[in-house]
């Protein structure tokens, strides 16, 4: 996701570390480079420069690698239209922490694994200066020291809600779902601002963010930019326990909106805008994370970030509206349960949905996802025209099964249409090939008058079941389908290709495809 983020900016506004200008009156130029370059732990910062005399805002991601949202969020907040002063993102400060998922840095001594505790501020002279422990808290203060923020936003996150957190006698109190600034009566009244905004998307009490108000963390970065800058700076910390990073990076997303706000270098609410302007070059995707999605939807997000043309958002039931939806080519959703997934959805947003595909937009539906697209239920969102093998039946000595349930993950033969062979077998996919099946959607056409026919791209050639009713049911039907929703096309997968690597190519090439617009008759290769 990263390498293509960079790749968009180079193509909007022009080769990296070179300022471009647009036509318009100011001047907004932006420009992209890197911190310790040519080191293990490089990584890129931007710089947005409105043309306008305001502050300077350092905005920092990804500090500690196990706290992904801070990073995600940074990755939005920079495509947000400044109208005065500069915007600065690091959004991946900690690039090795965040590939390993670990909250200190890999192959570092002690004393230099944890980054937030890196910048100790020495006093010489009634001044203050920085010793940096290690290379890289070393080549991120040079940074800073070139840029000298006015403001400072450091995005972490907790282990614990802060407000509801009640440790044992010796063990730390997590600052999960706070704000940590200094005190004062202005900021005071700004820090409960920005925890108000934040709270709107909280409904249980003890989940509530809190005011921390004695000021970051001695020798973090935060700190050492308030005492050798002179700086104003905060700590935004959400919390990753329990809580998909949908909403995370939207809880950070509305209190930086806040802020910047404040500061004055943003006029619009931009607390919904995730996604740079659409690119030729790059398709943005937008995956369901909230309830009903299952744990194959990590992998499901991995096969997608691999892919460099592909750019991943993760979206919840917030953000199943029209002005967010717009900004992605594509949407997906995971397995896990359909009907759980439409329940958290709901019917407002479910209908946003058939809007976004009416107008163009593509959908791909995985196992439960497949389930969510069909036409099957009251719940479903009717994209594509596909009945489901449903039902119970009584079983001697069982009692009643549901038919749909046909065991464990198990492994099934699938073969390619001469549909889909053209999609997928310049990817590498062979004609006939094995996937991991976990009680995807068996499928016929519904017949609704309203939704045009499917198009097959694979056929199961064998099946799993546990009962004699599911015997025969599943062989010879339809794997994987796709269909023509007024502007947009879906594609319905009944396995799980992402679950194995060399069967990725499935699920991104389906995604450019149905981020084209398609008239019901078009078929690559036709």
């Amino acid at each position: 996701m990263f390498i293509l983020l960079l790749t968009l900016l180079v193509h909007s506004f022009g080769v990296e570390d070179h300022a471009t200008s647009g036509e318009a009156q100011p001047t907004i130029s932006q420009r992209s480079g890197k911190i310790a370059q040519g080191a293990d732990w490089e990584t890129t910062y931007f710089i947005v420069d409105s043309g306008v005399s305001g502050a300077t805002v350092l905005v920092v991601g990804g500090m500690h690698g196990n706290e992904p949202a801070g990073s995600r969020a940074a990755e939005q907040i920079l495509h947000w239209p400044i109208k005065r002063g500069k915007l600065i993102v690091v959004p991946r400060a900690n690039v090795l922490a965040l590939q390993a998922n670990t909250r200190l840095t890999p192959n570092q001594p002690k004393k230099a694994g944890n980054l937030n505790r890196d910048f100790p501020q020495v006093e010489e002279g009634g001044k203050y200066t920085v010793a940096p422990i290690g290379e890289l808290a070393a080549s991120l203060w040079s940074f800073v020291l070139q840029n000298r923020p006015d403001w400072v936003i450091d995005l972490h996150e907790g282990f614990a809600f802060n407000r509801s957190h009640h440790p044992a006698r010796g063990r730390k109190k997590s600052v999960g779902s706070s704000l940590i600034y200094e005190a004062g009566e202005k900021m005071d009244s700004l820090a409960r601002q920005i925890v108000a905004a934040a709270d709107e998307t909280v409904t249980a009490p003890g989940r509530r963010f809190s005011l921390i108000d004695r000021g970051p963390v001695d020798t973090g970065l935060a700190r050492a930019c308030i005492k050798v800058l002179g700086a104003k700076a905060v700590i935004l910390e959400t919390t990753f326990p329990n809580q998909p990073i949908s909403l995370r990076t939207r809880q950070h997303r509305a209190m930086v909106n806040v802020l910047l706000k404040h500061i004055g270098l943003i006029d619009d609410d931009c607390r919904n805008r995730l996604a740079a302007p659409k690119s030729s070059g790059n398709l943005q995707v937008g995956i369901f994370d909230g309830n009903g999605v299952g744990p194959s939807s990590i992998q499901l997000g991995r096969a997608i970030e691999e892919a460099p043309d592909l750019t991943l958002f993760h979206i919840g039931a917030a953000e199943m509206r029209p002005d967010v939806l717009r900004q992605f080519d594509v949407l997906v959703f995971p397995g896990g349960s359909g009907s759980k997934q439409a329940g958290a959805i709901g019917r407002e947003g479910r209908n946003a949905i058939r809007r976004y595909v009416d107008g163009g937009g593509g959908v791909l539906g995985v196992c439960a996802g497949a389930y969510l697209c069909s036409a099957n239920y009251e719940w479903s969102l009717d994209l594509i025209d596909t009945k489901v093998f449903t039902g119970s039946v009584e079983i001697p000595g069982k009692g009643r099964k549901q038919l749909w349930y046909r065991g464990k993950v198990a492994e099934v033969d699938l073969e390619l249409t001469v549909l889909g062979k053209s999609l997928f077998s310049h990817q590498g996919i062979p004609g006939n090939f094995v996937v991991r099946y976990a009680n995807g959607p068996i499928i016929s056409p519904k017949g609704n008058p309203a939704l045009g026919d499917y198009k097959v791209l694979a056929w199961f050639r064998s099946e799993n079941g546990l009962w004699e009713a599911q015997k025969g049911t599943m062989i010879n039907t339809p794997a994987i389908v796709s269909g023509v929703f007024g502007g947009g096309l879906v594609v319905s997968v009944s396995p799980h290709p992402e679950l194995t690597p060399a069967l990725h190519p499935i699920i991104t090439q389906t995604i450019r495809w149905a981020a084209a617009t398609f008239s019901p008759d078009h078929a690559p290769g036709e």
